[in-house]
């Protein structure tokens, strides 16, 4: 081999390594509490959606209580087994140990909402079988976090409504629209134009993704199909490997990758002395959270099996020091590798 080939080869292993210590530096330095702000400057003109976005499955769990009563989302015979397993049922509903904050300062920055009226009661409340906390506490501390964390970016995705009406829906997106005012990100047709930095010239940090139709009549509030979460039903680590595995996207929205076993009846019965956490959170921590780290953020690649990564959420996000994650906030520092798409958005 020549010497000057012998000299190039060198050097692209020069390069090669300087990347792959650029990227561990990053790693260590990304602070969860501001991840979207300590992330390199090239990738904070990368669109939001095709970045990886740590969220919380049924995030608001955290609330329920052995005081809490049955709600409209429950299968019917809960009413009759709760007060007899109670303390059973609870361990098979909860699925988040730490509260909004705390999730906020770990660096979850998306939230599965669930949401429920009560009879006689002109509150709303979070929800999962059993009723949780009245929704004003959590999501005025988003609105605080945002505050005195200028460069961070929250999606709040209110899944489901239980129990609701016309003038319900109605009310809930007033106190949206007055919590969050000028902070919310308004729904347009090119989400690829979304960057953190874009974001942060217009001091907009809330995206509110309203999964009902009352949300077409107002333009701050993202579409369902803006933001898709498939849900994988899956019971077993093989089966929720297999649906990640086969998922697909479209380029121009954002998605959610929902990394969360779901017990059957069946399951639970066969467990019946364990937990969600025990039999459900912990193997995917273990078996799945692996696999996810073979992923990528980033737009759809021609070839490419896997979809790539946006918002991916988990159970529990805050077990083994939150290496959930930190987990999915480092698959973006792959993105420096791809220099094609840092350049396209930095140009």
């Amino acid at each position: 081999m020549c010497s000057r080939c012998v000299i190039m080869k060198f050097g692209f292993i020069l390069f090669l390594f300087a990347i792959i210590m650029s990227e561990d530096t990053l790693a260590h330095k990304l602070r969860l509490e501001h991840w979207m702000s300590d992330l390199p400057a090239q990738l904070k003109e990368v669109p939001l959606i095709y970045l990886a976005i740590p969220g919380s499955h049924d995030s608001m769990t955290y609330g329920i209580t052995r005081s809490s009563t049955v709600a409209p989302d429950a299968e019917p015979i809960l009413n009759r087994l709760y007060p007899f397993f109670r303390g059973t049922i609870l361990r098979w509903t909860i699925t988040q140990a730490s509260d909004t904050w705390q999730q906020l300062l770990i660096g979850i920055r998306y939230f599965d909402l669930r949401l429920a009226t009560k009879p006689d009661d002109d509150n709303f409340y979070f929800t999962h079988g059993l009723y949780g906390d009245e929704i004003s506490t959590a999501l005025t501390q988003v609105k605080e976090f945002t505050e005195s964390h200028p460069g961070e970016v929250v999606i709040l995705d209110c899944q489901h409504f239980y129990g609701f009406t016309r003038e319900h829906h109605q009310k809930l997106m007033r106190y949206l629209l007055n919590l969050y005012g000028p902070r919310l990100v308004p729904r347009q047709i090119d989400l690829q134009a979304i960057t953190l930095n874009s974001l942060n010239r217009l001091k907009m940090q809330v995206i509110v993704v309203y999964r009902n139709e009352s949300v077409y009549a107002t333009s701050e509030f993202w579409q369902p199909q803006m933001l898709p979460s498939p849900w994988p039903q899956q019971d077993t680590i093989d089966g929720l490997n297999t649906f990640l595995g086969n998922i697909r996207r479209h380029p121009g929205t954002g998605f959610v990758h929902q990394a969360v076993l779901t017990p059957t009846p069946t399951f639970i019965v066969l467990r019946w002395i364990s937990s969600l956490r025990e039999k459900c959170a912990i193997p995917v921590m273990n078996e799945v959270l692996p696999k996810l780290t073979e992923f990528a953020p980033g737009p759809p690649q021609p070839g490419n099996v896997t979809a790539p990564v946006n918002v991916v959420i988990g159970d529990f996000v805050d077990m083994n020091n939150a290496l959930f994650p930190r987990t999915i906030i480092e698959l973006n520092l792959k993105l420096l590798r791809n220099t094609e798409i840092v350049h396209h958005n930095h140009g």
